[in-house]
């Protein structure tokens, strides 16, 4: 069985990828190129009423002709809206895995991708073409019956013990708490409250609030309390490493886990999070955690606190090789059935 994966293109992902076959534990496959020279065009004979039928056939010989029955195609939420017609009909064992919310997902899709339209739901025009869809947030797995996936790091489980052994090893001569997001005014608004708080009691900040659009109102030209500058994969991992306290600010209504969470305790580094469902986890505590809402007050206290590092071996799940046997394992069982 080889397991394909459809456009991954994040940094992150390709982190991912490269780490994983380093390993050589698994048969995979990346396919970067699936919707060159086929979204734009496709799009336009779909706009005309235009059959794409033998475009869409000619496109699947040529990229995806190597996939077998046994074999295993696994998109992303965000890419995927933009070559499912190629994926449609594959016969193959089909997996979806989304790493935000769907109204996330879809928002994205409509309103900045523009790869659907306003009047179609992602719910319709995606999710019946895959076999399992997998997602990180709970909330969506009760609403849409998902499958529940916990959020994974490019990082194998090898790759999290060295990283561990390296970095407990530092000696840390002052504090410094590390954010890097998207700007959104409520976030800018954290960080506004925050950062005093943070300097009054010897943190320093390293805050990075990035806007790709900076023609989007409300977006200041400059601020005090975080910069601008967007940053590399590889920078933002390393910011995290060399921090001591990580700030994770996620949407309205997220439950599910980030990055941002995952790699804090990994790295055994504190957490200020705004996501108050990271109680319902097996690795929270109030020591590491402090869940952000009207309690700036309570942040000195919380600054103070040591905690016990996780058991490295809880953290299997968080891998990028615990979710391929994840996936893997899942048809395992249903063939046993």
């Amino acid at each position: 069985m080889t397991i394909y994966f459809a456009e991954w293109n994040a940094e992150y992902e390709k982190l991912m990828f490269s780490l994983l076959k380093s390993k050589n534990k698994y048969n995979i496959i990346v396919l970067n190129k699936v919707m060159k020279h086929f979204r734009r065009h496709n799009l336009k004979l779909k706009q005309k009423n235009i059959s794409n039928k033998w475009f869409v056939k000619i496109h699947q010989f040529f990229k995806l002709r190597n996939i077998k029955p046994d074999d295993i195609i696994v998109c992303n939420g965000f890419s995927i809206s933009g070559f499912i017609d190629l994926v449609k009909d594959l016969n193959c064992k089909k997996i979806l895995i989304l790493r935000d919310t769907i109204d996330v997902v879809e928002d994205s899709m409509k309103n900045k991708k523009h790869w659907l339209d306003k009047d179609k739901s992602y719910i319709d025009e995606i999710i019946p073409y895959f076999n399992k869809v997998y997602s990180f947030d709970l909330d969506d797995c009760q609403k849409y019956n998902f499958l529940y996936l916990e959020q994974f790091l490019p990082f194998t489980y090898s790759d999290i013990q060295k990283i561990r052994d390296e970095f407990s090893q530092k000696v840390r001569t002052s504090l410094t708490c590390f954010f890097v997001g998207e700007f959104w005014p409520n976030r800018e608004s954290i960080i506004n409250q925050l950062t005093p708080v943070l300097h009054a009691n010897n943190c320093q900040t390293d805050f990075y609030l990035v806007h790709y659009n900076k023609q989007q109102d409300n977006y200041p030209s400059e601020h005090n309390n975080y910069q601008q500058t967007p940053l590399t994969y590889q920078e933002n991992i390393q910011k995290s490493m060399d921090a001591d306290i990580i700030l994770e600010i996620n949407h309205t209504g997220q439950s599910g886990l980030s990055l941002r969470t995952i790699e804090a305790i990994l790295l055994n580094k504190k957490l200020i999070t705004t996501n108050k469902a990271v109680k319902n986890y097996e690795f929270y505590t109030p020591e590491q955690i402090f869940i952000l809402e009207n309690n700036y007050h309570e942040l000195p206290a919380f600054l103070m606190t040591q905690f016990e590092p996780i058991n490295i071996e809880k953290l299997y799940k968080y891998t990028s090789d615990g979710m391929i046997n994840n996936i893997i394992n899942g048809y395992k069982i249903e063939n046993l059935l």
